[in-house]
């Protein structure tokens, strides 16, 4: 094929057979590839609970196009094991959660790997490499990325490249150790898999076509006007577009965001709990299903955000889509799937668009998340839109290459993560850099929904009329910025959060979570530990252990909570002392040991949740070693666990027997965590 333009930025395709690989002009841009079907394929998996392995494997899908591979990038649970003997190579990004489990999407292949029908030697002619995301404050680092590698050469597979770990309690997160990754990857691969004599890789400044992108959804209409195919028609659309007025809408849409698989929930409260001079705005929201579902302490609320319509409207600006923003508009193929390889599916798959009118503005405002600090692979895309005819052209184009480095790492750091700064305001720099729309879900990263602890449990489940409530206990994010002072930081799914009203309907996700609380553990102690909004989680444990105890008939009325600990952190008891009356409660009629640690209280020492451990390390040694019960760890990661851990330490060598020194103290935690004594939930 070869690309054409018919003078409004659009780019279109003609068959030539000719040519070994395809080159066409593209806006901005010299040159435009088309790679030619060759039999070298590559086959990407991702197993991935927040996307972020997910994003790995796009950019390992890239890597591998540039060396003529055809590359499909999919997750673990759409192929069978069939699929994976059938590449020329296999690349996985698998992330770590919960306690060493393999991410959601990945557990039903996981469970074919492990099957004792597999002889050793049924994947000898498998190729691959790997790489893992985890997280070093959890124990169990990068267990499943670790589990999965080692399964795979059990049964014979051929590893090529040392396998790769991200760790995101680096300064720079995975991308880290990914960038010299993928710098190894590469020369391995054209080590095992050298290019055909006169074959050189695809230059990273040369634009490839890829398998999606979007073009004009024109449709005829019947004999009385009305659209065919819940589309409407581009000529009725065209008067629309131009007499529509810019929106007033200050906040995002209403409209449930058509996500499969999801939960309708109505909005009974949002409201703040934090005192209102506190820094920070942390709030409960109180939803009610329209379905019912049945879940345990540990449980996630997945929530999707929108971004803002003067947000959306300023980036459509940006770009100069406003004749293309509400045109109708629907998301094409632009080539046919390699045979004998697993179909390359929608982008937009999990989605369920047949009654929505597709356009560049509803994209923008719920799916396409241009309210992200943007991320290398971003710069290298822009860059194939950059044009040289003037020089701030050229010097903007010179400016991305750089920020697309991987050598120039710094730079990268100190223009976007640093800063904060979104890929609206990127776009406010690059004014010469104009996205074609057709390649908008190529170039602009889709928003991931958000994952928070369910805070309700035991009777807080069910309210008065038998319907399913689901409680979360959100913080705010509204970071500041070191170097932007114009314009406020947001998380952007919080932001989205604040603007939730009661009586307003919203879709989710629901998903069990890790921490495998059962009701026949009701009459085993458990030490819970959450500080800040990891007191989730932890609240919806102690309502439903009361609920199991109450149900079971197990421990004496006025002591079913007697031997449970809760230690809680926070700054002081005036400001964010979450749910306090609950817990005064329940130590008042159920016997509930509650432990606080004031941070910035004036009334008390400064204490955290570790000094609480040391403080009452006797009742938690007798809980934890005589008694043999449980630890749970939730909240913010990075020093908040290690610093748990080493408490626990001390309190083992204080309180155990003569003589016990750190390391079999380190050794009885590991074997606690080992046993599923001792789970952790940080983010």
């Amino acid at each position: 094929m070869v690309a054409q333009h018919d003078g409004f930025g659009n780019i279109t395709w003609q068959s030539s057979v000719a040519e070994s690989y395809l080159v066409a002009d593209t806006p901005g841009s010299s040159r435009s590839v088309q790679p030619q079907i060759k039999p070298r394929t590559a086959l990407i998996l991702y197993g991935s609970e927040t996307g972020n392995a997910q994003d790995v494997a796009d950019e390992i899908g890239d890597l591998t196009s540039r060396l003529h591979f055809d590359t499909t990038v999919l997750d673990f649970d759409s192929v069978s094991l069939r699929d994976i003997v059938k590449p020329t190579v296999l690349i996985f990004a698998i992330s770590t959660t919960g306690q060493g489990e393999f991410p959601q999407n990945a557990r039903r292949f996981w469970k074919t790997l492990l099957s004792s029908g597999l002889k050793v030697g049924v994947l000898r002619k498998v190729k691959f490499a790997s790489f893992g995301l985890g997280d070093s404050s959890y124990p169990r680092f990068n267990v499943a990325h670790r589990m999965l590698h080692g399964r795979l050469v059990h049964l014979a597979a051929q590893a090529f490249c040392d396998r790769g770990e991200g760790n995101e309690q680096h300064p720079e997160g995975h991308s880290a150790t990914l960038r010299t990754w993928t710098v190894a990857l590469k020369e391995k691969l054209l080590e095992a898999f050298p290019l055909d004599e006169g074959l050189q890789p695809i230059a990273d400044d040369v634009f490839i076509e890829p398998k999606w992108k979007f073009e004009h959804a024109v449709t005829a209409t019947n004999g009385n006007g009305k659209q065919s195919n819940g589309v409407v028609s581009l000529a009725h659309q065209d008067k629309l577009s131009h007499s529509k007025e810019p929106s007033n809408q200050s906040s995002p849409s209403n409209d449930l965001l058509p996500v499969k698989a999801s939960y309708t929930a109505d909005i009974l409260r949002n409201h703040r709990i934090t005192a209102p001079d506190h820094f920070q705005d942390v709030r409960v929201l109180d939803l009610r299903l329209k379905q019912p579902y049945s879940y345990n302490p540990g449980a996630v609320a997945v929530v999707y955000p929108k971004n803002f319509p003067h947000d959306v409207q300023e980036f459509i600006d940006l770009m100069s889509w406003q004749d293309v923003a509400d045109q109708p508009i629907k998301l094409i193929r632009t080539a046919e799937d390699t045979p004998g390889t697993p179909p390359s599916p929608s982008p937009l798959r999990h989605l369920e668009l047949t009654s929505i009118n597709l356009t560049i503005r509803w994209l923008l405002e719920n799916v396409l998340d241009i309210m992200s600090i943007p991320r290398r692979s971003f710069f290298a895309s822009l860059a194939h839109f950059a044009g040289t005819a003037t020089e701030d052209e050229a010097y903007q184009k010179e400016r991305l290459l750089e920020l697309a480095n991987p050598e120039l790492i710094d730079e990268l750091w100190d223009y976007t993560t640093r800063p904060k700064r979104t890929i609206v305001e990127v776009m406010m720099d690059f004014t010469t850099i104009k996205i074609p729309w057709q390649y908008a879900l190529n170039v602009l990263p889709m928003m991931k929904g958000r994952q928070f602890s369910i805070a309700s449990g035991g009777k807080l489940k069910v309210d008065d009329e038998g319907s399913t409530k689901v409680q979360l206990l959100v913080a705010i994010a509204d970071p500041p910025s070191p170097i932007i002072k114009w314009r406020r930081r947001h998380g952007v799914c919080t932001r989205y959060i604040t603007t939730l009203e009661a009586g307003q309907q919203i879709n989710i996700g629901l998903q069990q979570g890790y921490l495998d609380v059962k009701p026949s553990e009701v009459e085993t102690p458990v030490v819970m530990i959450g500080p800040g909004t990891g007191l989730a989680p932890m609240r919806a444990m102690t309502w439903q252990r009361l609920a199991w105890a109450q149900e079971l008939g197990v421990r004496q009325q006025g002591k079913k909570l007697e031997d449970d600990i809760l230690i809680f952190g926070c700054r002081s008891e005036e400001a964010d002392y979450f749910f306090k009356h609950e817990w005064d409660q329940l130590a008042k009629d159920e016997r509930l040991s509650v432990l606080t640690a004031f941070s910035r209280d004036k009334a008390t020492p400064r204490k955290y949740v570790q000094d609480r451990i040391r403080d009452e390390g006797e009742a938690i040694h007798r809980a934890l070693v005589e008694k043999e019960g449980k630890v749970y760890v939730s909240g913010s990661s990075g020093s908040m666990p290690k610093g748990v851990r080493e408490a626990l330490v001390d309190v083992l060598v204080k309180y155990g027997r003569e003589g016990l020194t750190r390391e079999e103290a380190e050794g009885y935690l590991d074997d606690m965590e080992k046993a599923g004594r001792y789970k952790q939930e940080t983010w």
